[in-house]
């Protein structure tokens, strides 16, 4: 009797032009019970019932090797936690270019060897995806890339958000983002690029609670914490956030001094005219509305900014409107 197929995972030589199956293994479901099927259709019954915690114990199906094709067809439910249980061993070996023919190199390796310094003769595709190393903060993991990267960032599907910041004044920067969203359906990642870099920081956890993890990414995230000290940044990303959620400024540039409650005196870096603060956001009104609770949780200057965004007309939101008629006065004869 067959099962349900969760996973499979294929190696192949890269000596020739057309790709040579070293190895096939299998993982299928009957009922409540996982089992492992080799090449040769020899079946073992697993004692794990949870599909990730068993690729992650068994290098067989877990490991992906260097000089090789590796090609994983995977389920959802496979598809997980996968980026979190896969494993490239041995580090970054030096690639060795004699053991691809030309015709593979060029097709699996090619511009990717010289666009970046990283672990390029890992090969693997998921369901038909490229999925390269990166370096996070669970360690060295697989990733599907975003295309039009040229496999440099992970591919967000969906990006819930970006955040970016320069400063067009006489500090005149280059731009900062950050990015949060799902590399799989079980994994969020964040990703933080200052100055236009690479990334420089792709961090990696488990799916909670996504309001909660949307919050910390944008008031504790390795861009918020760069530049801010104060909890006068929470208050500006939180504005930022009510802004670009219910403010009709999605994806737009806000300018830094909208975006304070305090005199000129006393501003902090990035929050002056010349500060330019985007949220671009894709959430749907639900998850909009739990992260507001969430803001409105964290201390009572955020309560009053959630309360004037939802209740224009309450004490908060009176002052709010207040405080942004000054605000366009002061433009206005600048």
């Amino acid at each position: 009797m067959d099962g349900d197929l969760l996973y499979e995972i294929a190696r192949y030589s890269p000596r020739g032009d057309e790709e040579q199956l070293l190895e096939r293994t299998q993982v299928l479901r009957r009922g409540e019970t996982l089992w492992r099927r080799g090449a040769e259709g020899d079946e073992i019954r697993c004692p794990d019932k949870d599909v990730a915690a068993l690729i992650g114990s068994d290098p067989t199906l877990g490991e992906v090797h260097p000089d090789q094709i590796t090609r994983i067809q995977a389920s959802r439910e496979s598809l997980r936690d996968l980026s979190l249980v896969l494993s490239a061993p041995g580090g970054g070996e030096l690639v060795d270019e004699s053991r691809w023919s030309p015709m593979m190199w060029e097709q699996h390796i090619g511009q990717a060897a010289s666009a970046r310094e990283r672990d390029v003769h890992r090969v693997l595709y998921v369901n038909g995806a490229r999925w390269p190393v990166f370096s996070t903060s669970e360690g060295e993991r697989f990733l599907p890339e975003d295309p039009k990267s040229w496999g440099t960032e992970p591919l967000l599907t969906p990006q819930w958000g970006e955040l970016r910041f320069t400063e067009t004044g006489s500090m005149t920067s280059g731009i900062d983002r950050t990015a949060i969203g799902l590399v799989t359906p079980g994994v969020i990642a964040s990703t933080t690029h200052l100055d236009e870099t690479e990334p420089q920081d792709v961090r990696l956890e488990r799916r909670t609670d996504d309001p909660v993890v949307f919050v910390e990414w944008l008031l504790d995230g390795s861009l918020s914490t760069t530049f801010f000290e104060t909890p006068r940044g929470e208050e500006m990303l939180a504005q930022l956030f009510v802004e670009a959620s219910v403010g009709g400024h999605n994806g737009e540039a806000v300018p830094g001094s909208r975006l304070v409650e305090f005199d000129q005196e006393n501003r902090d870096f990035g929050c002056y005219d010349s500060s330019e603060w985007t949220l671009d956001l894709a959430l749907e009104p639900p998850v909009v509305s739990a992260v507001l609770d969430v803001l409105a949780g964290r201390g009572p200057r955020l309560a009053e900014i959630v309360e004037a965004a939802r209740r224009p007309d309450s004490p908060a939101g009176l002052a709010r409107r207040a405080r942004l008629e000054q605000w366009e006065r002061d433009r206005a004869a600048a």
